[in-house]
């Protein structure tokens, strides 16, 4: 029986020390050819190993997250979603989710471009992480979602 426990117990303190990506948010200007100079950093967007969906924070809307998720049928684009709780405790949906925009990858040139639906001014993404951090060395979120 100690050793069940010793497994499960090894088990779990892998799964806490995930790995996380961070991603530097710009706006940037275009200088030919598809590069972009980025101007200034506007947020971070973090992506938990092993999972395909971005969270982004902007630093100007410090109380709303936003999620990219992957189009179903191209893998260059991605869905900018917000989410709100279900306040029914009953439904099966715990949350919903609402586009708010589009993302566009361009890989040769090492960026994602953000598209929102009410904000006019183009905002760019890092494809590279900044820095490969664990989850033992950056604030700890509660859930995957509160990433960021």
């Amino acid at each position: 029986m100690q050793e069940l426990k010793t497994v499960l117990d090894t088990i779990m303190s892998n799964d806490e020390q995930a790995n996380f990506y961070r991603f530097v948010v710009y706006l940037g200007e275009e200088k030919g050819l598809g590069k972009i100079e980025k101007t200034k950093t506007i947020g971070m967007a973090y992506l938990k190993d092993g999972h395909a969906t971005y969270t982004v924070r902007l630093w100007t809307l410090l109380n709303e997250r936003f999620y990219l998720i992957p189009h179903k049928s191209d893998v260059g684009r991605y869905y900018i979603m917000t989410r709100e709780a279900n306040k029914f405790s009953e439904s099966r949906k715990k949350y919903f989710w609402n586009i708010v925009g589009m993302a566009r990858v361009d890989a040769a040139n090492g960026y994602m471009r953000l598209d929102f639906d009410l904000i006019e001014k183009t905002i760019y993404m890092s494809i590279y992480p900044e820095m490969k951090e664990s989850s033992s060395t950056l604030a700890h979120p509660n859930t995957f979602m509160d990433a960021a």
